[in-house]
């Protein structure tokens, strides 16, 4: 490659990283974006397609869960013997009803770490809901861990080449420049409605959609849909901003399955139990420091989801190594099998209209899913 040729594709690429970097902030906002990098609508927009959309990266809204009132629990959760063949559907179903957000089947042991962001004020009738299915003998092994905050981590495109697909990145010198990131601090709930959860659901699902489709497809009135978006979803900061999926996986709400991309990445989930304010802060600081760092949770627990490229896996598991050294009596790695993982939209289902409140029927799901152990058992279930 000539000197010449290289330069071009490196200021091609600099151009990309810059209008992520924004699209990050403002989601596919193209006019807007355009005038921010002083470049031209149709040169963004298509780079925009070029570089984006026909690499397939989803982008999606980033939901400011904490703003929604909404508090993150984490489950590990080994099914019995007798349930385990039909794990990912009972927790695709409990997406509908139980407040799931994801879950990822682990390689190693077969538990499902299952991500739940609930109401506040039903994080314990949700928790003694799990509880009773355990004791019912649907989970052989439950624990549950609490986080007072959750947040999906911003691509970091300055490390990334987007023709080639690939990451550069300084193993052995890493200096951590996202300072906001591992200063994170939650949001106090705001003041949302119905339709405002419709938005978000919309965007999360797909951020490219205009609110024009968005309205027909809601049978919403477009001036309605168009001011609780003005005025609601961006006005009261229920988005953090948008995420570019560069891992692909994700839910297709479409075709009803999950799409991934097999063998990109190694994907983990890493949990420190029990940390104090200052082994936060430098967990924080150190997972920050990773441009492959995809999610993260903070409370008395810490979690971090990672997605390391498979030609770095090792170099990524000896940064964690010494990253972690000091909390390894409390530290546990989940590698995840992104073939049984799947993400879903918030529970808009779940938010009454009339009384302007979170719901969750107890009793009634308890002798739904006991009734669906017992048809399992007898083998006469057709569906989850």
């Amino acid at each position: 490659m000539t000197p010449a040729i290289d330069e071009a594709e490196s200021s091609v690429n600099a151009r990309t990283v810059a209008l992520v970097k924004v699209l990050t902030e403002l989601g596919p906002e193209i006019p807007e974006i355009a005038r921010r990098l002083g470049q031209f609508k149709e040169s963004v927009r298509y780079r925009y397609k070029e570089k984006i959309l026909s690499k397939g990266y989803a982008v999606q809204a980033a939901v400011d869960h904490e703003r929604l009132g909404l508090r993150r629990i984490m489950l590990i959760v080994d099914f019995d013997e007798t349930y385990r063949g039909y794990a990912p559907a009972i927790l695709t179903a409990m997406s509908e009803v139980c407040y799931v957000v994801g879950f990822t089947k682990t390689l190693i042991g077969g538990e499902y770490i299952v991500n739940l962001s609930i109401p506040v004020e039903l994080v314990e009738e949700v928790r003694a809901f799990f509880l009773a299915l355990e004791a019912k003998g649907m989970f052989s092994g439950l624990e549950i861990l609490d986080f007072d905050w959750w947040r999906s981590v911003p691509m970091k495109p300055e490390f990334y080449d987007f023709d080639t697909g690939r990451w550069s990145f300084e193993w052995q010198n890493p200096r951590s420049q996202d300072y906001e990131g591992a200063a994170y601090v939650p949001s106090r709930k705001g003041k949302f409605d119905y339709v405002d959860l419709l938005i978000v659901k919309e965007l999360q699902m797909d951020a490219n959609k205009s609110l024009k489709d968005m309205a027909e497809k809601l049978n919403i009135n477009y001036k309605k849909l168009a001011w609780h978006h003005t005025a609601h979803v961006c006005a009261q900061k229920l988005l953090h901003g948008y995420t570019v999926n560069w891992i692909g996986t994700r839910y297709d709400y479409t075709l009803e399955k999950v799409l991934h991309r097999k063998h990109r990445y190694f994907v983990l989930d890493l949990l420190v139990r029990n940390v104090n304010e200052y082994e936060s802060m430098m967990l924080r600081h150190r997972m920050n420091a990773l441009p492959f760092l995809w999610s993260e949770a903070g409370g008395k627990n810490y979690q971090a989801g990672i997605a390391l490229p498979v030609d770095n896996v090792v170099e990524g598991l000896q940064y964690l190594g010494s990253a972690t050294a000091a909390v390894r009596d409390r530290l546990t790695i989940y590698p995840g099998d992104q073939t049984e993982a799947a993400s879903f939209t918030i529970l808009y289902q779940l938010y009454d209209q009339a009384s302007k409140e979170w719901g969750f029927n107890k009793e009634d799901l308890t002798q739904r899913f006991e009734k669906l152990m017992v048809e399992i058992k007898a083998g006469t279930t057709r569906q989850v």
